[in-house]
């Protein structure tokens, strides 16, 4: 055999053992990262969630149905803001 061909040969090997190994249970995980950044929070955003939630269970309610509530409303008046174009959408379906 030339030495170009077990140069390929050997490329060949450790590629396949790379591939190999890659798949084995025994292979570390890579951690895989989002690659989104996570949008930051407004600098004192805890304080106020934190008031508004002692505002709303001290009237008797619960923060997180409060805040379920706002996010429906949020998601309807997109909807109804857009209603034509949902609409066109959903007819192209």
């Amino acid at each position: 055999m030339s030495n170009h061909t077990q140069e390929v040969n050997q490329q060949a090997q450790s590629l396949k053992g790379k591939e190999e190994t890659k798949h084995s249970p025994d292979a570390p995980k890579k951690v895989s990262r989002s690659k989104r950044r996570q949008p930051s929070k407004p600098a004192g955003f805890k304080k106020f969630e934190a008031l508004a939630k002692e505002i709303v269970e001290g009237n008797g309610g619960s923060y997180y149905e409060w805040l379920h509530k706002q996010h429906q409303e949020i998601i309807l008046n997109f909807n109804v803001h857009n209603q034509k174009q949902i609409t066109e959408v959903a007819k192209q379906s």
